[in-house]
């Protein structure tokens, strides 16, 4: 159950004569509060992401997870918020903390959207909102699951961020583990976030460990290949990257939980109240033992 509230904010009626202090003032008014939703299971909500396979012609979609719940909204007209679905883990100890939008085309060349969930348990759930139902679920996580991304250019590789130090490659067309990402120099506590670059050949990461992490996926392209056509009664071949190409700790001087790539750049975010963009400095032709302290290019600040 999930209770919605309307609120309202005065509209900004400043004319041309305000001063600039002024008018620096109203400017922060550009969004109006319009509704909220309080869902009754009463514990934080670890995330939110908008439906990016949407029709553009229908209201946006978003979903939200917190406990063992995750639960689908509408944005309607009018500012107000609409519950289409909701669904409940079967166990009562599981605590969802992300979530991630997928799509496949149909024989029949229709989308259909999905929804990948993970959380404490290390189960990754794979939710139809159009069946109304859960398709299958993917094992083999060594413990909590803190982040899942969906490969840019291949919608059937989804990557997971996990509480054993390390990240794991999945297929979802055959529901087989590609790789594992951590190792010897991996990462040495919790991973809390990955993230894919626009054309899907490296990952970002970081973690409790103060490190961020790049790992090209190029060296285990046969191993993905191999994963939509491995037919035997031997366990799959789950290919083991122990080297990132590039490691450093001099960004945060604390935990990262968050890292995104924006272009050739990277964003990133600590404790410290403020996210750092900045640029890795690779060598050409450098081997695959990276140092621990490798050199970046801070272009920004933003507190």
């Amino acid at each position: 159950r999930v209770a919605i509230t309307a609120g309202y904010t005065e509209p900004d009626t400043s004319d041309g004569n305000t001063s600039v202090s002024e008018t620096r003032k109203t400017k922060r008014r550009g969004f109006k509060f319009s509704t909220y939703a309080k869902e009754d299971h009463r514990k934080s909500l670890f995330g939110v992401a908008f439906n990016p396979y949407g029709n553009p012609a229908l209201p946006p979609v978003f979903a939200t997870v917190g406990s063992n719940r995750v639960t689908l909204y509408q944005c309607v007209e009018g500012g107000t918020l609409s519950v289409l679905q909701s669904y409940c883990d079967p166990c009562k100890d599981e605590n969802f903390y992300t979530l991630c939008w997928l799509y496949t085309v149909t024989d029949k060349d229709q989308v259909e959207v999905k929804l990948a969930v993970a959380g404490k348990r290390g189960l990754i759930r794979i939710l139809s909102p159009e069946r109304l139902t859960d398709l299958f679920t993917l094992l083999g996580s060594g413990d909590s699951i803190n982040e899942l991304k969906v490969h840019p250019k291949d919608k059937f590789i989804l990557l997971s961020a996990s509480k054993d130090n390390s990240l794991r490659l999945w297929n979802l067309k055959t529901r087989q583990l590609i790789a594992i990402l951590g190792g010897l120099q991996g990462h040495r506590d919790e991973v809390l976030s990955c993230d894919f670059d626009l054309m899907g050949k490296h990952v970002i990461s970081c973690g409790m460990d103060h490190s961020i992490k790049m790992w090209s996926l190029e060296g285990i392209s046969e191993t993905v290949e191999l994963s939509y056509t491995y037919q035997s009664e031997k366990p799959f071949p789950v290919q083991s990257v122990h080297f990132p190409v590039f490691s450093t700790r001099s960004v945060h001087r604390n935990y990262v939980d968050c890292v995104r790539w924006f272009g050739k750049l990277i964003l990133s975010k600590s404790c410290e109240n403020k996210i750092v963009c900045w640029k890795p400095e690779l060598e050409t032709g450098q081997s695959s033992t990276i140092p621990e302290q490798a050199e970046v290019s801070c272009e920004a600040c933003v507190t």
